[in-house]
């Protein structure tokens, strides 16, 4: 499997996401698509990236070699990317947390996505 660049993807990422908020809400949202882009949406979607490098569906170059499909010789693995998956959820629901529930959240689910990768 050829190595990418998670760099350059979430650069692909950013502005496409960017693009689409332009699209729909006019080019008077461009700046702050892009601050949302880096604030909100970056880490959740190099989570995504990170659980695709150890369950062996996508080799990103900057997880490096040793991380690469290490999900099926660790069940551990395979519990902490089912709690990314609970704890995303959680936080996409429909309701909105308080500030500090939100907060709690992200620090779980910091705290369990270290796990992915050594």
């Amino acid at each position: 499997m050829e190595p990418q660049s998670l760099y350059r993807a979430a650069c692909l990422a950013a502005e496409t996401y960017r693009r689409e908020i332009v699209q729909r809400l006019g080019p008077a949202h461009e700046v702050a698509a892009h601050a949302e882009w880096n604030r909100d949406r970056f880490w959740l979607w190099v989570i995504d990236r990170a659980i695709e490098h150890v369950e062996g569906r996508m080799f990103w170059a900057e997880c490096g070699k040793r991380n690469f499909s290490r999900a099926g010789q660790r069940p551990d693995l395979d519990l902490a990317i089912r709690r990314v998956r609970d704890i995303q959820q959680q936080l996409a629901g429909d309701s909105l947390p308080s500030f500090k529930a939100k907060e709690e959240l992200v620090r779980k689910l910091a705290e369990v996505a270290n796990q992915l990768l050594e």
